[in-house]
């Protein structure tokens, strides 16, 4: 079983050592785990109240339908865009975000310590992973 919980700690003892970089305050840390195992993470930060938040992920097959409709739900709940970032050489998540309805936005150079990132957004009122 899947289960998805507020854990900054947590969170970030999975995500800095996968990203090879460090998160600041204010953020919001959620755990993803299988069968008690911690499998994936999610930061969020960025915060703009009702207007953006920045989503970070890690994880190789925590990202269910059922873990992106929590967190589609969380965010959604508190904002009307959501900002994600991966690596370009990342064709895996840029192809599942794609999916998820998230458009792509542009190149920030250098943003990672190992090179540049796809920004991507999606928006409440573009959203079809869950009913508000």
């Amino acid at each position: 079983m899947i289960v998805v919980f507020q854990d900054t700690a947590r969170a970030l003892r999975i995500a800095e050592p996968a990203l090879n970089c460090t998160f600041s305050e204010p953020m919001i840390g959620l755990v993803i785990a299988r069968d008690g195992v911690d499998v994936g993470a999610v930061i969020l930060n960025g915060y703009t109240p009702g207007c953006n938040i920045d989503l970070t992920g890690v994880g190789r097959g925590a990202w269910t339908p059922f873990v992106v409709r929590d967190i589609a739900r969380y965010c959604f709940a508190r904002v009307k865009r959501v900002t994600a970032r991966t690596s370009v050489r990342n064709e895996a998540a840029i192809k599942s975000l794609t999916k998820l309805g998230f458009k792509r936005e542009g190149i920030m150079r250098d943003f990672f310590p190992d090179g540049d990132a796809v920004c991507m957004s999606l928006l409440r009122s573009e959203q079809r992973l869950i009913r508000l």
